[in-house]
């Protein structure tokens, strides 16, 4: 468990309301107690990766202002998975080949593969229900329907 997030369960956060234009505020405080810094300490997390015991102030959407270049599709993300072992050794026997490339890199390019040509399939789904016919009265339908039945509840409830 990383420091910044021991007492987080606990701990107040609150942030300046921008009620009257209902917009988040890029300003923050994350309050610490000191019982949630010694319970922490007591877990063994290192003093110094912890926020002292106070109110800290943060701002929303620091990182992307420190990082405006990130993009999520070239960043790497280490992650622990199980995968059957045929499929590893396929991948490990395919990167021992000649100017291969790794085996990791190669099941990510598989898997983003995959996510690409089913991202394009719903894409082509929802193009082809827009142009059916059927569907669309159907759907018509329906919204009537429900349009209808929130009139008749509104009516009753005055």
């Amino acid at each position: 468990m990383k420091a910044k997030k021991a007492g987080k369960s606990t701990a107040k956060s609150t942030a300046r309301s921008k009620a009257k234009s209902g917009a988040k505020s890029e300003e923050g405080y994350f309050e610490v107690t000191e019982a949630e810094y010694q319970a922490s300490l007591a877990k063994g997390l290192d003093e110094e990766s912890l926020l002292k015991p106070g109110r800290h102030k943060f701002i929303r959407g620091g990182f992307k202002k420190m990082h405006p270049d990130y993009d999520p599709k070239t960043a790497k993300v280490k992650i622990s998975m199980y995968l059957d072992q045929d499929i590893l050794n396929f991948f490990r026997a395919r990167a021992a080949e000649p100017h291969a490339a790794p085996y990791q890199t190669q099941i990510n390019q598989a898997l983003r593969e995959f996510m690409e040509r089913s991202a394009g399939v719903v894409t082509i789904r929802r193009a082809a229900l827009l142009e059916d016919e059927e569907f669309i009265v159907a759907v018509a339908g329906l919204v009537q329907t429900r349009l209808s039945s929130a009139d008749k509840s509104k009516r009753k409830a005055a």
